[in-house]
This record gives structure tokens, sequence and C-alpha cells, in this order.
């Protein structure tokens, strides 16, 4: 008994096609399109001016929380209950009313604690996206070098169709960069005003709790929550208004502010409960209807862009044809793509500058295709 021996083998992989062959130069050329045209379909260029807008606007705003502390983790309803102890607020609630700016004060630097976080982390949020967004525009930016130098190569001045062309194709994407921008800003606003709203929707439960809690500091508690995430939403409404460059607030927010200062003092009296109900299921409706007008907006927006992007579409394809018609016709289709010799390549095919024949020309393309000189290689006098 025993085992057999395994016999070694070798395992032989076919090579792929791309290991063979080298690229040509009109498979190039359409590469290269293909992967300017996937890369500006996800907007970069449109995202990052909006990113460094917004950015610098937080940066800007930030200014002001000078002198401001972070807040330490449930310091807010701890600050809040200490006060509310020491003041006997608890015991006797008529205190509150003699003693409301004196709160509202200290409420407001705590919301303002949490107002601070919220930029800064929404900055250091930004900040990754926008280097993110340059390696993209990094790699768009190259393929364009790229392809600027493969055109160079070959493309004669004197093409009137080319220049047509490439007009047509860059009024295109002018219009569709344009529209690219403000769907870019709509979106980002619309994506803030849905966090606003789920802000709202947890703020509300609570803020319904801090007048029905059985004892002082679970109402307290309620209070501080509502006030945090009634905070949030109220960032995330100004983040909304920041894109959109709508700096002016409306009223439903500015009552909305003055409102949260003195959101703790009203818990306990009914009637400037109500009201401050009021306010904040105000400030909800104005937060839907801004974002239904948003929608609507950016449903216009969307089909205009669809329709740009058809019309560029079309435009880059008639310039790809004509590009690969204009390679088929100088002979070059089956030229291996090598970015390091076009240089060389430009200076031996440019007729007008050799002041040379057709013949010429061709008894060029014949050396650099079958022959496979390298055209930096190549002696054109004595080809001549």
């Amino acid at each position: 008994m025993g085992c057999i021996g395994s016999s070694s083998r070798v395992a032989t992989l076919p090579l792929e096609k791309n290991e063979t062959e080298k690229e040509t130069l009109l498979g190039a050329m359409v590469r290269l399109d293909n992967d300017i045209a996937k890369s500006e379909r996800m907007y970069s260029a449109q995202r990052v001016g909006v990113v460094s807008a917004e950015l610098e606007s937080i940066r800007q705003e930030l200014k002001e929380f000078e002198g401001t502390q972070l807040p330490v983790g449930e310091c807010y309803a701890k600050t809040m209950h200490q006060l509310f102890v020491t003041l006997d607020i608890y015991k006797c609630p008529m205190v509150a009313v003699e003693n409301e700016d004196f709160i509202a004060n200290v409420n407001r630097k705590e919301m303002r604690k949490i107002e601070f976080d919220l930029l800064r982390r929404r900055e250091r949020e930004l900040q990754r996206e926008k280097n993110s967004l340059h390696i993209e525009l990094s790699k768009l930016r190259s393929s364009y070098e790229s392809l600027q130098e493969l055109l160079g190569s070959y493309v004669q001045s004197e093409d009137q169709l080319e220049k047509s062309l490439h007009n047509k194709y860059e009024g295109a994407r002018a219009l569709r960069d344009s529209l690219g921008v403000i769907s870019v800003r709509l979106l980002a606003a619309a994506e803030y005003l849905k966090a606003a709203l789920r802000h709202l929707d947890v703020a509300l439960p609570a803020w319904k709790l801090a007048s029905m809690g059985k004892s002082g500091i679970e109402r307290t508690s309620s209070c501080s929550d509502a006030c945090s995430c009634l905070t949030r939403a109220r960032c995330d409404e100004r983040c909304a208004r920041r894109v959109l460059a709508a700096y002016s607030a409306p009223r439903a927010c500015r009552e909305m502010r003055l409102a949260l200062d003195y959101a703790f003092t009203d818990t306990i009296h009914d009637h400037r409960y109500k009201k401050t109900t009021e306010i904040f299921h105000q400030f909800k409706d104005a937060l839907v209807q801004f974002l239904n007008n948003i929608h609507q907006v950016l449903l216009n927006s969307i089909e205009n862009l669809e329709d740009a992007e058809k019309n560029l579409t079309e435009y880059r394809n008639q310039l790809r044809s004509h590009r690969a018609k204009a390679i088929l016709k100088m002979g070059l289709a089956e030229l291996s793509y090598d970015p390091v010799n076009l240089k060389s390549l430009k200076k031996l095919l440019c007729a007008k500058a050799l002041r040379v024949s057709d013949d010429f020309q061709a008894l060029l393309v014949y050396r650099l295709l079958w022959a496979r000189e390298e055209p930096q290689q190549l002696n054109y006098e004595e080809i001549y």
C-alpha cells in the first residue's frame, strides 16, 4: 500500500491578445475618446466646482466660531439639567419665566457647539470628496493630453471639416457642462433637504415627549434631543441654500432659530409650547415645499441635460468618424500606437513642411508599417 507520487506539472496560460499585439493608432484614438466620454459623464468637473464653493463658504463661516468648544458626549442634556437644578425650576416652574433670557443664552451656546461640530465634520467630508475628484480630473486631463498628442501627430491644419466638427462638438460640450452644473447643484441641495427632513422626523416625537415626561430630567433630556436634531436640520437647510447661493433665509427659518433658543422654557407653558410646535411644523412644511420646487426644476434640468448629452454624443461620433477616415486615408490604421514616437511621427508626416509628394508619404508609411522601423530611426532624406 502506498500513495501514488504526484507528477510535477507546469501550468501554461495562453497569452492574451493585448500582450502579443500592440494597440494600433486607430484603436488608441477610439479608446481615449471613449475614456473621456465615460469620465465626463461622472460630472467630476462640475461637482468639484460646487464642492470648492461650498467648502470656501463653510471655512468663512467657521471663522465666526473662534473660541467655541466642541461638544463632549451628552454634555448638552447634562448642562441644561444642572442649570434647571441650580435655578430650582423643577420645583418652581415660574422661575423659568424670570430667567428665560439667561436659559436661552446658555441653550444658544450649547447649540452653537453642535453647529460648530457639524460644520467641522462637513468640512472634512468635502475636503475628502474634493481630493478624490481631483484624482479623477487628473486622469481625465491625462486622457485629454494623450488624445491631443495623438491627433497632433497626423491632423493637418488646413482640414476645415475637422475644425467645423470640432467647433460644433465644443459648443455642445459647453452646453452640457452648464446644464451639468445646474443639475449637480440641485441634486446636492435636494440631498441636504432630505437629510433635514429625516432629522425633523426624529426631532418632533422627542419634542412631544419633552412636555409629557414623568420626571424633570426626562423632559429636559427629551428637549435636548429634540433641539439637537432640530439644529442639525437647520444646518442642513442652510447647506442647501449655500449650495444654491441663496443666502437669505426665509421667514420660517428665522422663526425656527428664535424658537430653538427659548425651547426649554417654552415646554413649561402650554400656550408657548403649542406656538413653538406650530413653528416647527411650519419649518417642516417650508422644507417640503422647498424640496418639491427643487424636484420640479431638477426634472426639467435633467431632461435638458439628456438632450444635450444626445447632441454631444452625435457630434462626438461624427468627429470620431472623420478622424478615423483621416487615419485610414493616410494608411496609418495598422500603425502601432506609441506615445513616445508621436512627436517624431508628426515631423515625418508633415508634407507641407517637408514639401514632398504623395509618393514620399506612401513610401514613408510603408517603412513604418511593414518594415517596422521606428519613426526616430528613419532618415527621410535617404528615403527621399
